[in-house]
């Protein structure tokens, strides 16, 4: 493999164990981080159709070879992408609410902060719905749709519990992070496509009413279990 001006960055940060990954060095994770910016800054202006190595290595000021030498394929890359977009969507959260104790009004906070978080990142939400359908459409890629919602379930199933270190709750946790998703998806486009903010917050509030209910009833069937 040619040897790029980042590989020799790589080099001189120090000793490179035989088979040790491309950006393990931390001049490499800084190029890698570039990249991944500058992939999330094409989606998200673009979409899939500007997600061209040329313009995503000149966003992140690397050149092809570099860009090739840390993601040797497309599909690599969004994965690292999806990965970004979800760690992004983790920090604001955190940093917009405290959640609740009572898993309820967990998953009542949950929504509202989704939905303060969906309206201040448009292009942000169209660019992972049409990740999720370039996904399906390209044939030995639809394994990123189904690593990207598997994903976004395990975030707010996990999230649901303020300990889900038992299995059954874990379970019940990942069950209301589906539905929630399947609302939250829902509520995205409908807003986006009708523009109608007042309409759409109806259905945030539906949408809880809906979640705490069906939270209830699992935690009601559990129950009878024990």
């Amino acid at each position: 493999m040619r040897e790029t001006a980042d590989t020799r960055h790589d080099k001189a940060d120090g000793p490179s164990p035989r088979g040790r990954p491309p950006g393990a060095t931390r001049k490499g994770l800084e190029t890698r981080v570039r990249i991944i910016k500058g992939a999330r800054e094409a989606l998200e202006e673009g979409g899939m159709e500007a997600l061209t190595t040329r313009r995503i290595a000149a966003s992140a000021g690397v050149k092809l070879a570099t860009l090739h030498y840390y993601f040797d394929s497309k599909e690599s890359l969004l994965l690292a992408v999806l990965e970004d977009l979800i760690d992004d969507m983790d920090n604001a959260y955190r940093q917009d609410v405290s959640l609740p104790k009572a898993p309820e009004d967990r998953v009542e906070a949950l929504i509202r902060t989704s939905w303060r978080y969906i309206q201040r990142t448009r292009n942000k939400q169209i660019a992972q719905t049409e990740l999720t359908l370039y996904a399906l459409r390209t044939k030995g890629s639809e394994w990123l749709a189904a690593r990207q919602y598997n994903a976004y379930i395990d975030f707010y199933g996990h999230l649901v519990f303020e300990d889900d270190s038992d299995e059954e709750l874990r379970q019940i946790g990942r069950a209301v992070g589906r539905q929630m998703l399947i609302g939250i998806d829902g509520i995205i486009l409908q807003s986006y496509a009708l523009q109608d903010l007042s309409a759409s917050n109806e259905d945030i509030e539906a949408l809880i009413i809906a979640m705490r209910g069906y939270l209830r009833r699992l935690m009601g069937e559990r129950a009878k279990t024990r």
